[in-house]
């Protein structure tokens, strides 16, 4: 495969992966809007101070989370689409190493060649 394809199809990857991890913070923060909406009344507590009001908390606060790691993975993938423009996509960013296409098809968004990531480069110095 030649490296102008394997940019294009890295790119269209990106671009599927970034739509599907958008739609996912869309999808969590609506359910946590949902349940912000839902649980406001305090009435749910029972007598013992812990009811479905928190529960309601705790599932609201598991959605944020994961609506922010959504949005932590499109940063990571418009910072790889950067990098595809900017002609330095799969260039690793610590040893300047070309980052092995097998890395690249596993971790699309990857910054590091395996090496850097393990810390193994930082040993053989």
């Amino acid at each position: 495969m030649s490296t102008t394809t394997f940019l294009e199809d890295k790119r269209r990857e990106l671009l599927a992966r970034r739509e599907a991890y958008v739609a996912e913070a869309e999808q969590m923060t609506a359910g946590a809007l949902e349940l912000t909406d839902d649980g406001s009344s305090q009435d749910m507590a029972d007598e013992d101070g812990f009811g479905e009001a928190d529960t309601v908390s705790v599932e609201r606060d598991r959605l944020l989370v994961v609506a922010n790691d959504a949005h932590a993975h499109v940063a990571e993938i418009d910072a790889a689409l950067g990098r595809v423009a900017a002609g330095t996509y799969g260039i690793c960013e610590s040893c300047g190493e070309a980052i092995p296409h097998a890395r690249l098809d596993a971790v699309p968004e990857a910054t590091l060649c395996v090496g850097c990531k393990s810390g193994a480069n930082l040993r053989r110095r």
